[in-house]
């Protein structure tokens, strides 16, 4: 089907390709909102870093039940595409995934899933229990049946869905763990969640940080905030020694 994909592609230099961000949207949102909402043009020129703005509509990064393989898209076709159409550094070490809300949970999916794939990972404000999220009890019908669709009628979660499950199955049988950092801010809705899951993820091996501050589910925190996700991919001296 037609779908759409927005790019943002640091001027020509005369430098080298430099890295690489795919960089995932919220239920809400589609691949145009991260460039209509945030600076994040300028921070692509900054730091030398073409960003791919995906569209997944609201499938949760998912192989659908009733519907189209998301996660498929995002990890397989999408790199191969824009490998053939972009002057891309398609080198792992260089290529990272992050997003928000929804896209939160679909960057540590794909990272989980595929560490030898991504550099690091960052979530901003992500679902990070889908487990929670599927049963909340003021969920609308109307997103319950979209939910449905996606995990099934019963809304079973399997393995390769769920964040811990996917951090548990890397930490026996990875030997790379991509670096993670998670943002949140303290009125968000997912605040319970993202501090469990931090609280799991620094009793493990993994290289976690975790950021909270005051916000709350909206562009004013994400935009504070990208900020501290391209320190975290770019700035941060201690994973570069």
């Amino acid at each position: 089907m037609t779908t759409n994909i927005h790019v943002v592609s640091p001027v020509d230099t005369g430098r080298q390709p430099g890295s690489t961000l795919y960089l995932l949207h919220g239920a809400g949102d589609n691949a145009s909102t991260w460039q209509r909402l945030t600076t994040i043009e300028q921070y692509a020129q900054q730091y030398n870093c073409t960003v791919i703005m995906p569209e997944a509509n609201r499938s949760y990064y998912t192989d659908m039940t009733y519907g189209l393989n998301y996660f498929y898209y995002i990890t397989q076709e999408l790199p191969e595409l824009c490998s053939r159409l972009f002057k891309l550094n398609t080198d792992p070490n260089q290529t990272y995934v992050a997003g928000l809300s929804m896209g939160g949970y679909g960057a540590l999916k794909c990272a989980l899933t595929y560490p030898d794939r991504y550099a690091k990972v960052v979530s901003l404000s992500g679902v990070t229990d889908i487990r929670q999220r599927l049963h909340a009890m003021d969920m609308p019908q109307g997103m319950v049946k979209e939910m449905q669709a996606v995990f099934g009628p019963e809304l079973q979660v399997q393995p390769d869905q769920d964040i811990y499950a996917l951090a548990a199955q890397r930490l026996e049988h990875s030997s790379k763990l991509p670096p993670v950092l998670c943002c949140c801010g303290t009125e968000d809705p997912f605040i319970k969640m993202n501090r469990e899951f931090a609280a799991y993820m620094q009793e493990t091996k993994f290289d976690f940080r975790y950021v909270e501050g005051p916000g709350t589910h909206d562009w004013r925190f994400w935009e504070e905030h990208l900020s501290t996700t391209f320190d975290f991919l770019f700035n941060d001296k201690n994973q570069e020694e």
